[in-house]
């Protein structure tokens, strides 16, 4: 471990002290800064998560799960790297 690792460390810890001191002081705050993040992410989340495929999407998938390949289409539909 070099002087590097121990000054990351020293600020993460730094850092969890000072974020637990500002919500200890403040807790109604923090818990209402929370709500209203959640409030503004939900109809985001909300669209990604009920998102449903078209019918050609559909097709192509059904296909490529009779071939095996149903987790690799998934995968380049959704921009992701290819598995291992």
């Amino acid at each position: 471990m070099n002087w590097l690792d121990i000054a990351l460390i020293g600020a993460v810890v730094i850092g969890a002290a000072c974020g637990t001191a500002l919500v200890v002081r403040r807790p109604v705050f923090w818990s209402a800064m929370a709500v209203e993040v959640w409030r503004a992410a939900m109809p985001e989340l909300k669209r990604i998560i009920t998102k449903r495929m078209t019918p050609e999407e559909e097709a192509e998938w059904r296909k490529a799960e009779r071939a095996g390949r149903g987790d690799e289409w998934r995968r380049k539909r959704l921009g992701l790297p290819p598995k291992g």
